[in-house]
Parts: C-alpha cells; sequence; structure tokens
C-alpha cells in the first residue's frame, strides 16, 4: 500500500511530457518548433496576411504541393528568417509572439494580401 501511494505521488510531480516536435516531410521552412507552437505561427500568418488556409493550401490536404502559393509563402518565410538573421541574431521572442523573429509576415502585410505600398514621399 505504501508502494503504490509512493508511485502515485511520483506520477503527480513528474514533469509533463515535451510537446511534440512537428516533424513531417512537407514542412521545410517551419522546422524546429513544437505542434502548438506550429499551429500558432499558422494562425499568425492568416491573421498577418488576412487570408484563410485555402490561401496557400489545397483544401482538405495541407501536405499537398498543388497550391503554387505555398511556395511563394516558403519563400517570403526563408526572406523573414534571412532578414532576422541577418539584422536581429540576439532577438529573444516573448511568450505569445512570433517565434520567426522580430520581422514577421504582419511586418509588411499588416493584414492584407499584399504587401502594403511605403506610402509616397
Amino acid at each position: 500500500m505504501k508502494l503504490a501511494a509512493c508511485l502515485f505521488t511520483l506520477a503527480l510531480i513528474q514533469p509533463p511530457p515535451a510537446p511534440a516536435i512537428v516533424d513531417a516531410p512537407t514542412v521545410k521552412v517551419l522546422t524546429g518548433l513544437t505542434v502548438p507552437e506550429f499551429e500558432a505561427e499558422m494562425q499568425r500568418m492568416t491573421q498577418a496576411l488576412g487570408a484563410s488556409c485555402g490561401t496557400c493550401h489545397a483544401r482538405g490536404n495541407f501536405a499537398s504541393e498543388t497550391n503554387p502559393r505555398k511556395a511563394v509563402a516558403r519563400r517570403m518565410l526563408e526572406m523573414t528568417r534571412a532578414i532576422n538573421q541577418q539584422f536581429f541574431p540576439d532577438y529573444k521572442p516573448e511568450e505569445g509572439t512570433s517565434r520567426l523573429g522580430r520581422i514577421s509576415c504582419f511586418t509588411c502585410h499588416q493584414g492584407e494580401l499584399h504587401p502594403k505600398a511605403p506610402p509616397a514621399l
């Protein structure tokens, strides 16, 4: 009985398992993120672009490569990553913010599908 109580107590104080890292062959740019981080980044992208998942993904098949906008989105993510690595290498995102870095999709798109043009001088 005491052994069972000890085992039960140990089970209660064990830390929860770490969230799984997204590991799919179709995920080529947003690698190294946990499933919740990945899902949050995808939601941030839809908000930053004022778009839906179907803007870049084939409806009903997120892994499909048939939508050409998916390749464009990857290039934009690669560009964003390069900018952040070059200009903000020491940036540490706060909890609840984009893991992409200081510069994110919203920086240019601000809720629009196409980046906003700079104001005329």
